[in-house]
Order: C-alpha cells, then sequence, then structure tokens
C-alpha cells in the first residue's frame, strides 16, 4: 500500500478553531519549541500500519550521523537529532520517489498528553534540524510503536508549512489543529472517531492572521 497523496494547497486556519477544551487549553501552554507543525490536510488514513510495506527499492535507511559544525540537513542527521532529543527511533527512512521522511518511532508516552508532547518535539526537531537548515525533504510521515490503548497510530508534518511557522506566518493553535487533522486513530478514524478521507481536502480556504472574510486566503 502506498503512502496517501498529500493536499499542499491547504494550510492551517490561524483562528485557532479548538478540536476540545481541554486539549485545546494544554496546548496554550506550549513553548514554541513545543509547537507542532502546520501541516493540513496531510489524510494520513491510508498511512498507519502502511509504511512497512513502501517500496524497497525507493526507501533508503538513514543511520544516525551527527551534524556537526555545517549541518547538511540529511536523513541521518535527523535520526541522529531525534535519539539525542529522547526520541526511540525504530526505524527511519527516505523516501526518494516521493522525497519524504518515514519515520517509525516507539513512544514512551502512557497517556493523550504525553503523546501530545512527544508529537511535538519530534515536529521542533523536524523543524528546526531539517527544514530551518534547509533540507530539501517534502514531509514527515511516521508511525507510532508500543502504543498505549487508543494512543494515535500516525500523524505527518508538511515542510512548506513547517517553513511559515519558522517564518512566524501561522500560530500556535493553528499549527496544532492542523496536526490534529493528520492523525490516525485505531480503525482508521480521526481524533475524534470521525471517518478520514484517502484523498485529501482541496482548495479550502483559511483564514491567516484574522477572522475577517477580508484576510481569507486560498493557499
Amino acid at each position: 500500500m502506498r503512502k496517501p497523496p498529500v493536499d499542499t494547497a491547504d494550510a492551517p486556519d490561524e483562528s485557532g478553531r479548538r478540536h476540545d477544551s481541554e486539549e485545546s487549553v494544554a496546548k496554550s501552554r506550549l513553548s514554541r519549541r513545543q509547537t507542532l507543525g502546520a501541516v493540513g490536510s496531510l489524510t494520513l488514513s491510508l498511512t498507519a500500519g502502511c509504511l512497512g510495506v513502501l517500496p524497497d527499492d525507493t526507501r533508503v535507511a538513514a543511520e544516525p550521523e551527527a551534524p556537526g559544525d555545517d549541518p547538511q540537513a540529511t536523513a541521518g542527521e535527523f535520526h541522529h537529532l531525534l535519539e539525542d532529543n529522547g526520541i526511540t527511533v525504530d526505524e527511519l527512512y527516505h523516501d526518494t520517489e516521493d522525497d519524504d521522511l518515514v519515520l517509525f518511532y516507539e513512544s514512551d508516552a502512557t497517556n493523550r498528553e504525553e503523546s501530545d508532547e512527544e508529537i511535538g518535539l519530534i515536529y521542533v526537531v523536524y523543524r528546526d534540524g531539517i527544514v530551518a537548515e534547509g533540507g530539501s525533504f517534502d514531509h514527515l510521515y511516521t508511525e507510532v510503536g508500543d502504543r498505549f490503548e487508543g494512543q494515535v497510530e500516525g500523524w505527518g508534518a508538511n515542510s512548506r508549512w513547517a517553513q511559515r511557522d519558522l517564518d512566524g506566518e501561522i500560530g500556535e493553535m493553528a499549527v496544532w489543529n492542523a496536526i490534529v487533522d493528520t492523525m490516525v486513530y485505531p480503525d482508521g478514524t480521526g481524533r475524534h472517531g470521525e471517518e478520514l478521507s484517502a484523498t485529501g481536502v482541496h482548495d479550502h480556504e483559511y483564514v491567516i492572521g484574522s477572522n475577517t472574510n477580508a484576510d481569507r486566503q486560498t493557499l
């Protein structure tokens, strides 16, 4: 099974729509280094459980490689940075066909809040260690191992929106809501049990920096 198509035309909603009150309160306290990436509709409904069967001829394993004084934003450096930040990497691959990173990691989380913080840390490592250093990868796909019952199975991040995060164009709540939209839970559902589309959502309008229609734009 191949990775699902990704709609990079969408952008996160700066209006910060809330998925649920208790999570929104928790996320509002996140520092920038715990903020998640603006992924939009990465549609991972076909990804969880299927990343392990990507074609071998387009999947190159990455071994840890210290960035050194002149970081090159490679898959190996990402592997090293994840482990250096306490993330247990099971496997990491560069999918050369789509120029994506595919990460299998073992979660240390015991509840949803810890799992969310873990996701935030992985995203920040990707944003600051890959995107900010000029990495060429388009997306990060993940599959979560050693899960507690009901834990997220997979999620994704988009490099273009991570760059917008770095540039300060999008806010914390917009970033979190976007990443939530990519999450896949048991039985192929979203965070709140909703059914997910395998084709993505196209031509959505999102508010960037304001709630007024005048500032609404399609990206």
